[in-house]
């Protein structure tokens, strides 16, 4: 006994720690200077209300278990906080768009109240939850209730991830400062931390005398990847921060289209293209493509595009999808990957860095040549190179 309270004591600690942590790390993500207020809000209040079970064992430890029934409500925000923060990444989040994920929560306030009226009067306020209280009916079926929630905000913001990944690649031909591999894992640790809050849910279901000991070891979990979210959240630019030139609608105008686009519908009922105009647009964009090399533009988007063969940028978008079957990065960067081959291949450049071919190609970074060069060829640029040597020295 004494050992488990030693333990107890040490996972309070660090789930105190985490709390603190958690808060301080939430008020960074929103007024540090880097920060898109309007974007990080949401992740900075995600973060808060993860940290939330941490609070609650303190108090608890302070005052009384009773607080834990109030505070179950307050989690149903983390998944739709989540979903709001990735939304936000490409529209702009009103609260005519947030009330509608906030009803449940106003339905669990009621529920806990309930609940309290019901086994509050019956149980001291005291640090020991009640072994009752795990297998209430209501509790047990709030508790299902916001499992099903969690899970289902996970799909909603996994589908808006990859929604807004596709939306960008439709407009710009270089992603790597817009990188998503963070929240890729933002996501995924959620889905982790909700399936073992699931799987500690069953252990207290059948040990709820160890209520507090299981609580406090997803609250060190949850300091873990709090503090992983919020160093990451600090550093994710959004598109109008990476794009000065353009505002908040703008962007969001733009990444509506390119969904229309993808979609096969008319964007924003602008007419489709005619088949005559897609030959057009089509041949326009080869011409540039190839004899200007406008692709060696590092940056090159598919507004910069249109406006240089004289197209509406929907059309252009249109055009690439149905007639090409491929997305604007994917069209850019094809190109950029065959020029890189041509350089490398020719004898004469031999003495040239794989860095200078990436960049003669169009490419801005070593790391993305290399990614985007293995995903047309298979191959890395010191691969292929290597390869096209062997093959000269044979024949």
């Amino acid at each position: 006994m004494f050992f488990l309270a030693i333990s107890q004591n040490i996972l309070l600690f660090f789930s105190a720690l985490g709390t603190l942590q958690g808060v301080l790390l939430a008020l960074i993500l929103y007024f540090h200077p880097k920060s898109d207020r309007t974007v990080n809000l949401f992740l900075g209040l995600y973060i808060f209300w993860i940290s939330i079970p941490s609070i609650t064992l303190i108090v608890q430890y302070l005052f009384s278990w009773h607080i834990i029934i109030f505070v179950q409500p307050f989690l149903l925000l983390i998944g739709p906080l989540l979903y709001l923060y990735i939304r936000s990444f490409k529209e702009a989040i009103t609260w005519r768009k947030t009330w509608p994920h906030l009803i449940l929560f106003f339905l669990f306030l009621i529920a806990a109240y309930w609940l309290y009226s019901d086994i509050g009067p019956k149980y001291p306020r005291s640090e020991n939850v009640p072994k009752e209280l795990p297998r209430h009916p209501v509790y047990y079926s709030l508790i299902i209730i916001r499992s099903i929630q969690r899970l289902v905000y996970y799909f909603l913001a996994r589908n808006m991830l990859i929604s807004y990944q596709r939306s960008i690649q439709q407009l710009y031909s270089e992603t790597s400062r817009i990188n998503l591999h963070w929240v890729k894992w933002l996501v995924n640790g959620y889905l982790l931390l909700v399936l073992l809050i699931i799987s500690f849910n069953v252990f207290i279901l059948i040990y709820p005398e160890q209520y507090s000991l299981l609580v406090l070891i997803i609250g060190v979990l949850v300091t873990i990847y709090v503090y992983m979210a919020a160093v990451k959240g600090i550093f994710q630019p959004t598109l109008w921060q990476v794009n000065v030139n353009l505002n908040k609608e703008q962007v969001e105008a733009e990444i509506k289209q390119a969904e229309q686009v993808e979609l096969k519908r008319p964007a924003n009922k602008k007419p489709i293209a005619s088949e005559t105009k897609i030959d057009e647009i089509i041949s326009k964009l080869n011409s540039v493509m190839k004899n200007e090399k406008l692709y060696q533009e590092a940056e090159l988007t598919l507004q910069q595009l249109a406006e240089k063969i004289k197209s509406p940028s929907y059309q252009v978008s249109q055009a690439i999808n149905e007639r090409m079957g491929k997305n604007f990065y994917d069209l850019v960067n094809g190109y950029r990957v065959e020029e890189a081959k041509r350089l490398l291949a020719d004898s004469e450049n031999k003495n040239y860095t794989i860095l200078s071919v990436g960049f003669e190609a169009g490419f801005n970074s070593k790391t993305t040549f290399n990614t985007v060069f293995k995903k047309f060829t298979g191959l890395t640029p010191t691969e292929y190179r290597d390869k096209q040597q062997q093959t000269l020295v044979i024949e």
